[in-house]
């Protein structure tokens, strides 16, 4: 619990401290401060309790990327998602993440933000893609005879070969539309 604090304590003093806010990334018009990446490699420590390596903080870089593409696609789309699903959804990673109370708000907030533009960008591909969405019974019935699952476990197993199809229409959708957006690396 100490060392937690003594994380904040330092993250605060140095964004306090910072002499310069600069944009190290520019996604179309929308800028990505060393702030935001500051901030995205604080939380990340606090979470995976350990001290990140360069690659894993490039790759961070990299996530604030797509998540501001897939924010501006979300808004422009106009793309709403209820704050108590959102809530919900958070509490439950709190939960799974089991981080004391007095990490917990300002944990609670970096995530909710994650949470609604990915709960935002998983409705904007059910919508684009609802029709592709459909699943074929008849492999999902082979499927729990040759692994005897009883029928209780089918919406289950529908479920996860939804969001397989998901993942992958999200995939290649957001390869098609980044090709759109003018990404320029100021770092």
């Amino acid at each position: 619990m100490r060392p937690l604090l003594i994380v904040f304590i330092i993250f605060f003093c140095n964004l306090v401290n910072a002499n310069e806010i600069r944009s190290i990334v520019k996604v179309n018009n929308y800028s990505i401060t060393n702030i935001d990446l500051i901030k995205e490699i604080a939380f990340n420590e606090i979470l995976k309790k350990r001290k990140l390596n360069n690659t894993e903080k490039e790759i961070l870089l990299t996530g604030l990327i797509e998540e501001k593409i897939k924010s501006i696609e979300t808004d422009r789309n106009n793309i709403k998602v209820k704050k108590a699903d959102i809530n919900n959804r958070v509490t439950q990673i709190i939960q799974n993440y089991k981080i004391d109370e007095i990490n917990q708000k300002k944990i609670k907030e970096y995530i909710f933000n994650k949470v609604e533009i990915a709960m935002k960008w998983n409705k904007l591909i059910a919508i684009l893609y609802s029709k592709k969405l459909e699943i074929n019974m008849n492999e999902i019935e082979e499927k729990m005879k040759i692994k005897k699952i009883d029928s209780k476990k089918k919406e289950e197993i529908i479920q996860i070969e939804k969001t397989k199809k998901i993942n992958i229409l999200s995939n290649t959708f957001f390869n098609e539309i980044k090709r759109k957006y003018l990404i320029k690396n100021f770092k």
